[in-house]
């Protein structure tokens, strides 16, 4: 059995099967968006972004039913949702909007922070058993 040189067709068939897959990539790379909504017209809910504002603060943004709407997650408190108008706000009408509501995020995750360090914590604890149990008492 002899062992076949490779000849210059099947160097050529090569570059052209790689040509073409180089091609496809950077078609799909450039259109995934399309090729996303064509793909997923069963889903109603999909994740557009995500930004992170700081190490504690996130916002996200998310798609249900050709809507959007921003998510605000924080440490420490609830998460908020907002609908969000892609067409109506400018956007320094946005960044000031996200300005305040960041605003307001850190202003109450500070009242909390002051609150606890006011109240006695031993005091606390005390008042939510007492609470959730009436019958506590000093008394035997």
């Amino acid at each position: 059995m002899q062992v076949q040189d490779i000849g210059l067709t099947q160097i050529i068939v090569v570059l052209l099967f790689l040509g073409v897959l180089i091609v496809l990539q950077q078609l799909l790379k450039n259109n995934k968006f399309s090729f996303q909504s064509h793909l997923n017209k069963k889903k109603r809910i999909r994740f557009i972004d995500e930004l992170g504002l700081s190490n504690s603060e996130r916002i996200r943004l998310i798609r249900v039913d050709d809507k959007e709407y921003l998510y605000f997650i924080s440490k420490g408190s609830s998460p908020t949702v907002i609908p969000h108008e892609r067409k109506s706000l400018s956007t320094t009408s946005r960044t000031t909007e996200l300005q305040k509501l960041r605003g307001s995020s850190n202003d109450a995750l500070r009242n909390k922070e002051q609150s606890k360090r006011n109240s006695n914590i031993l005091s606390d604890a005390i008042s939510n058993a007492r609470k959730m149990n009436p019958k506590l008492g000093f008394k035997r």
